[in-house]
Parts: structure tokens; sequence; C-alpha cells
């Protein structure tokens, strides 16, 4: 009787081996699976993830490529404003000189020569206005006579009062524009002082954009790194691909081992149940 439990319980073990060793090769088939398709996944991700760092990286060297450009243009703008401020100035002192100096110091002539001016012209209004109303309309012997020299003088304003008044519309004028030598000096220092922020602008555009074109060699580093990690993912997910079924037969040779080291005991057991070697040890011992 306890060797029928015995083989039982061996039987039991045997069958129970075969079934862990089908069941684990089940189960390690799906695990294998499961984890190779979700590493897949998060390598498939990672490239992805790799392609979209590497296209940023790329629009970020054509825009810095852009905005190099941009800095160079502005920069030589600001050079060239620079420059053209700069050689206003000169104008600028030479339109001062003539202003201040040379327009009022005519205009001052002008006037002092307006009284003169104002009696020459009276002297010519009076002598166009007798000029202007000399006439001869008579008759002598039967014959009518009428002449005149041609005159036509009759004007609103007297001339020596158009001449007095544009004398005087110059009274001022002189002192008004030595003033603006002031504001003419004014202007050429902010000038001179814009001229020179330009130029440190443009100074500092070339700094800025130094510095950027430090950036182009790095970031053809990093694109090339990029790269070469990304290739290196894509490989290693053919590699992972292709060791899938290596796993999978080295799962199921184990398996396999373990269900042929149960036929030894489920033998044995189906023996001791059956009462086989029972009764092959009974014969045995009659034979001794």
């Amino acid at each position: 009787m306890f060797r029928r439990f015995l083989g039982l319980l061996m039987l039991l073990i045997a069958v129970g081996g075969i079934f862990l060793a089908v069941f684990g090769a089940r189960l390690g088939y799906g695990l294998v699976d499961r984890i190779a398709a979700n590493f897949d996944q998060t390598l498939q991700l990672t490239s992805q993830s790799l392609d979209t760092v590497s296209e940023t990286l790329l629009l970020a060297k054509s825009s810095i490529a852009d905005v190099n450009t941009v800095m160079e243009t502005a920069e030589t703008t600001a050079d060239d404003l620079a420059q053209t401020v700069s050689d206003s100035r000169p104008l600028l002192g030479q339109i001062s000189s003539v202003a201040s100096e040379q327009v009022p110091d005519s205009l001052e002539t002008i006037e002092e020569a307006f009284p003169s001016l104002e009696q020459v012209a009276g002297v010519i209004d009076r002598t166009l206005v007798t000029l202007n109303s000399f006439r001869i309309d008579e008759e002598i012997l039967g014959f009518p006579i009428q002449y005149d020299l041609g005159v036509d003088y009759a004007p609103e304003v007297p001339f020596d009062q158009s001449v007095r008044e544009l004398g005087e519309g110059l009274e001022g004028l002189p002192e008004s524009l030595r003033t603006l030598q002031v504001y003419i000096n004014v202007t050429s220092g902010n000038l001179q002082t814009v001229s020179q922020d330009i130029r440190n602008l443009a100074d500092d555009l070339n700094t800025v954009n130094g510095r950027i074109n430090e950036l182009d060699p790095i970031l053809d580093e990093y694109i090339i790194l990029i790269t070469a990690t990304n290739d290196n993912t894509r490989q290693l997910r053919a590699q992972i691909n292709s060791e899938i079924q290596n796993i999978k037969n080295g799962i199921t040779l184990v398996m396999v081992w373990l269900a042929i080291t149960q036929v030894a005991p489920l033998y044995l057991g189906w023996e001791l149940i059956t009462g086989r070697r029972e009764t092959a040890v009974s014969s045995s011992d009659l034979n001794d």
C-alpha cells in the first residue's frame, strides 16, 4: 500500500513537472514577447524622439544661419548709418557758418542800404507818376494832337513804401539767424553722440554675431552625436528582434530538459502504482 501511495506521489510530481515545463514554455514565450515588444516600443519612441531632436537642431542651425545673416546686415547698416551721421556733421558746420554768420552779415548790409534804397525808390516812384501823368491833348491849326509817353504806372502801393516795408520785414532776422548757431551746434553734438552709439551698437552686434557663429560647430557636434545614437538604437532594435528567437529556443531547451527529467519519476511511479515493481521484486526474491 505504501509503495502505491509513493508511486502515486511520484506520478503526480512527474506529471506536475511536465505540466510545469509546458506552462513555463508558454509563459516564457509570452513574457519574452511582452518584454521584447515593450523594449522595441521604447527604442522606437527613443529613435523617433532622436529624429525630432535632430530635426529641431537642423532647424535651429538654419535659423541661426538666418539670424547670422540678419545680424551681419544689421551690423553693416549700423556702420553705414554711423558713417552717414558722422559725415553730416561737416555739412551742419557749413550750414551753421552760412546761416548764422554769412547770411546775417549780408542781411545787415542790405538793411543798412534800405534807407538809401527807399529814397531812390521815392524818386523813381515820383518820376514814374510824373511821366504817367504827362499828356498832350490839344488842337493846333485845326489838327487834333494827342500824345503821351506810353508810361502806365499806377501801383496800389508806392514803390518807396514797398521798399520800406521790405526793410521792416528784415528787422530782427539777422539776430534770429545768429541764434541758430547754438541749436545747430547742439544738433551737431547730438549727432556725434548718436554716431558713437550706433558704432557701439555695431560692435555689440559683431560680438553677438561672433558668439552665434560659435554655436554652429556645437550644433554640428550634437547632430553627429544624436545621429550616431539613433543609428545605434536602430541597430539595437534589429539585434533584439534577432535575439528574441534565440531566447525562445533557450527557454524551449530548458523546459524540454525539465520535462525529460520527469520521465524517470513518471515511469517509476507508474510501476509502483501498477505493482509491476513489487512483482519484479518478489520474483527476484523467489529466485534467490
